[in-house]
């Protein structure tokens, strides 16, 4: 009875449901008390989770700690997977620091294993290239001793099949001697290896590839395979026969009939190349060989590469033939069949070069665009039928091609394809020679050109060669520690200088006197003289023309350093300095008058004296000139400094005629007057049909319609003065209606009317001032009157009004 009696301390304590009830009313009771509540239970059940794992991973790693022993132990079990797990959860672990290489080594083996694993051949080299850059950055820090001829076995492995074969064969070289190595393997690899550097060593393949074939133990399918790399680099060599008995015993060993096939249609073709290009023999050969490579693909059941490399050499067959168009259409089957395989590479650059010498150059350029899109990163880039050395050599011949024929937008444009399979440093020197060429090219043909082109190709021309030296600029950067650094900056101040960029030729020059002390430097200080007086700093001129006569004086280039000097000394006003240098051209013994130096020196001497109003000095020293040069560009400025000479010779005894106190002073003054117009009018006559006669260069073409100008102008100012003023009048009508559109005619309308004037005609004067006063109306308003003559528009309408009442 007693224990059906409640407890006491029962009834005090709430039960366990109680509490839990009241915890779920109390969290219903709003959103944030739920809210809290749930987020303590989601902490609490995650760390009982952690506490466990943790326990979890103690108790496991005690069991199996991550060591490198064991790490080794799963890669030459070939457990690759345990082998990287075991290296992962040593990375935490401190004391396993000292085994950064073997742990390097482990993953790197690793990732070789897992590349063998790869479909894609581009998968499978870039993977091989992950597992030689462990390998490498493991044999730099160093492995245990009994596991360094393993790891350097494995990493030429991986450069080889990386396609860093040079890399591999330094490595694997090293190995041969090695008794603990696979010999066997080592040659197969290094014969690989000697095939696929830039500049395929086939001697070397060939001798490694004997080695392989020496192994008694050698299985039947590795021996075929290495009979048929003998075959194939025996016909690389050019050795036939050999190659035929390699492939009769490579048929013995039971090879793939279809492979057979293929190698014989090659030698066959190998052999039909020896024959003369009008042979029988030659055409069987060539019949035969596409037999054989058609029965290849016919018995190839995975219609796959072997189908592919056939289909491409059947091509070939018919280039070589010289069947061109049956050729090119093979070539295009196999572009369009096969993508970026190997052998639709070499197809479509073929096909690009065919249609390229054929002279369709926009669908070769796009045949070239498609290559080079196709190979991507030459680091991965493999192709027996086409080693990137060999493609590069062929589109820098594309390229040679283009530029040759003149083709310069297709020879950048090509260019501009080039990167990643060329470098920066090709591409750029690439680029700066084809600006260079095409500008040059563009300067010849402005220099030979009626002026309507010639005004463009001069345009055009100093376009390109300023490209062309920032290229060549560009390129001295990225040469900087080469011995073709001063060279290239020489090639921009060149090239900076034609194109008339004289800053950046000035800039450029003293960069590479700098840097220069023997090449080029007397040409360097004249080019640098040249821009800075085209830049007016002439002071600057002067002290590079001064330094490279005075410190280079046996240098042909100081003759031309005193005339480009002369011309700084005339615009500062000192001709002493200027005739001195002249004289010293002129009066030396180093230049003989064949020497254009010296040809120049004379003439700018009769353009100084004529200058310096000693004119009969001047007359004497042009009309030598003239003489001596009349095929000369300057023999018709020269004629017209001499007309100017004389006419300007005349004033002073015309002033002699006004103070003469005498008649016998007066006539004797008056005859030298009119001998000196009546000369001036003869040479502005010869200037005018010189003229006439010649087209005229595109460079000189304002000079010449100036000149002209001028010597209609100076024939009527001549005329007038010798009192033929009827003469005087046609002379300046040629002005007037040569030059309808321009001030400058109403200059010529003044003098018609003064010519008017003087025949007693004062209508006719009126009537030809109207006639000015209409065209000053009709010439536009922004017209530049102070361009061509004395007066602006407003003081013409004035002169003209007045004019109009006499």
């Amino acid at each position: 009875m007693a224990d059906d009696k409640p407890n006491k301390a029962d009834e005090n304590t709430p039960n366990a449901s109680s509490r839990v009830s009241r915890l779920i009313h109390w969290t219903k009771a709003s959103r944030l008390r739920m809210a809290v509540v749930g987020s303590l239970a989601v902490v609490g059940f995650g760390s009982t989770f952690a506490a466990w794992s943790y326990l979890a991973h103690l108790a496991v790693s005690e069991e199996n700690p991550a060591t490198l022993a064991r790490a080794m132990e799963a890669m030459d079990k070939e457990n690759y997977e345990e082998a990287r797990s075991i290296v992962t959860r040593m990375q935490g672990n401190s004391n396993e620091i000292d085994g950064l290489g073997s742990s390097l080594f482990v993953l790197g083996a690793v990732k070789a294993a897992e590349a063998e694993l790869e479909w894609s051949a581009g998968r499978r080299r870039a993977m091989h290239l992950v597992a030689a850059r462990y390998l490498q950055k493991a044999r730099s820090l160093g492995v245990p001793p009994v596991r360094e001829v393993q790891l350097n076995y494995l990493l030429g492995q991986s450069l080889i099949r990386a396609n860093q074969a040079q890399e591999g064969i330094e490595v694997l070289e090293d190995l041969l001697n090695d008794p603990g190595m696979p010999a066997t393997e080592v040659h197969a690899l290094l014969s690989k290896a000697y095939l696929g550097v830039p500049e395929p060593d086939l001697v070397s393949a060939l001798e490694h590839n004997r080695a392989v074939l020496s192994d008694q133990d050698l299985d039947g399918e590795l021996r075929t395979e290495a009979l048929l790399t003998q075959v194939d680099i025996l016909r690389r060599l050019g050795k036939i026969e050999d190659a035929r008995e390699a492939l009769a015993m490579a048929s013995n060993e039971q090879s793939p009939p279809a492979l057979a096939k293929s190698i014989s249609g090659q030698l066959e073709i190998s052999l039909a190349e020896q024959l003369p290009a009008d042979s029988e023999e030659r055409a069987k050969r060539f019949a035969k060989a596409r037999d054989d490579l058609r029965e290849a693909i016919h018995q190839d059941p995975l219609n796959g590469e072997l189908t592919r490399q056939a289909m491409y050499w059947i091509g070939r067959s018919y280039e070589l033939e010289g069947k061109i168009p049956d050729a090119s259409n093979q070539y295009d089957r196999i572009s369009k069949l096969y993508g970026d395989t190997p052998e639709s590479i070499i197809a479509t650059l073929t096909k690009a070069d065919l249609d390229r010498e054929a002279g369709d150059y926009k669908l070769s350029l796009v045949g070239y665009r498609s290559v080079l899109e196709s190979v991507g990163e030459p680091l991965t880039y493999v192709n027996r039928l086409l080693p990137l050395s060999e493609l590069r050599k062929r589109l820098v011949r594309a390229h040679a091609y283009f530029v040759q024929e003149e083709q310069f937008e297709h020879a950048m444009a090509l260019v501009d394809q080039f990167p990643p399979v060329f470098g920066q440093m090709e591409v750029t020197e690439l680029r700066a020679r084809t600006h260079a060429k095409w500008g040059n090219l563009e300067l010849e043909r402005a220099a030979q050109s009626s002026h309507l082109y010639g005004e463009e190709a001069w345009k055009l021309g100093r376009y390109h060669l300023r490209a062309a030296g920032r290229d060549f600029e560009t390129l001295s950067r990225l040469r900087f520690a080469t011995r073709e650094f001063t060279e290239d900056l020489w090639d921009a101040a060149e090239s900076y200088y034609r194109g008339q960029s004289y800053t950046h030729a000035a800039s450029v020059l003293r960069e590479y006197l700098h840097h220069e002390s023997r090449r080029h430097k007397a040409t360097a200080l004249l080019r640098l003289g040249q821009s800075l007086a085209a830049i007016n700093e002439p002071k600057q001129a002067i002290a590079a023309f001064e330094e490279c006569i005075e410190m280079h004086p046996n240098a042909g280039d100081i003759f031309q350093a005193r005339l480009d000097c002369v011309r700084v000394y005339r615009q500062l006003g000192n001709s002493e300095k200027a005739e001195e240098l002249l004289r010293s051209n002129l009066q030396g013994e180093d230049l003989l008058p064949t020497s254009p130096e010296w040809r120049d020196s004379l003439f700018a001497l009769g353009e100084l004296l004529h200058d310096l109003g000693r004119f009969e000095e001047a007359i004497k020293s042009l009309d030598e000139a003239v003489l001596r040069y009349p095929d000369d560009p300057k023999a018709t400025l020269a004629r017209y400094i001499i007309a100017r000479s004389y006419h300007n010779a005349a004033e002073e005894p015309a002033e002699k005629i006004k103070a003469a106190k005498t008649e016998n002073e007066r006539q004797k003054n008056r005859k030298l007057r009119d001998q000196n117009l009546e000369a001036a009018l003869q040479n502005y006559l010869i200037v005018q049909r010189m003229m006439s006669l010649d087209s005229g260069h595109a460079e000189n073409g304002e000079m010449q319609r100036t000149l002209l100008r001028n010597c209609y102008m100076m024939q009527g100012s001549v005329l007038f003065e010798l009192k033929r003023y009827e003469e005087a009048r046609k002379a300046y009508s040629n002005v007037s209606t040569l030059y309808q559109n321009e001030p400058f005619v109403l200059e010529s309308f003044v003098h018609i009317a003064n010519c008017w004037s003087r025949l007693n005609q004062p209508v006719k004067a009126r009537g030809t001032i109207e006639q000015a006063k209409l065209m000053l109306g009709t010439l536009p308003p922004d017209t530049d009157f102070k361009l061509a003559t004395n007066f602006n528009r407003q003081q013409w309408g004035l002169l003209l009004e007045e004019m109009s009442k006499w």
